[in-house]
C-alpha cells in the first residue's frame, strides 16, 4: 500500500524540489525524470553543470547519516 500512495502523491525531487511521479531513486533519494534528463545532459563546462553537482551532493552526505 506504501508504494501506492508515494506513486499517487509524488515525491520531492533532490534537485528541484518539486513533487512528482516519475523519476529514479538513488541512494534512498528521488530525482524526478526531468532533472534525471537534465543532469545527464549538461556538459560539464556549462554554467548549470555546478548547480548539479551542489544538488548531487545531498546523496553523498545522506548515505553518511
Amino acid at each position: 500500500m506504501e508504494n501506492t500512495m508515494r506513486q499517487t502523491a509524488g515525491e520531492c525531487c533532490l534537485v528541484c524540489e518539486e513533487t512528482s511521479i516519475r523519476g529514479i531513486h538513488i541512494c534512498g533519494r528521488f530525482i524526478c525524470h526531468d532533472c534525471e534528463r537534465k543532469v545527464i545532459e549538461t556538459d560539464t563546462n556549462h554554467e548549470n553543470y555546478q548547480y548539479y553537482l551542489e544538488k548531487l551532493r545531498k546523496l553523498r552526505l545522506s548515505r553518511l547519516a
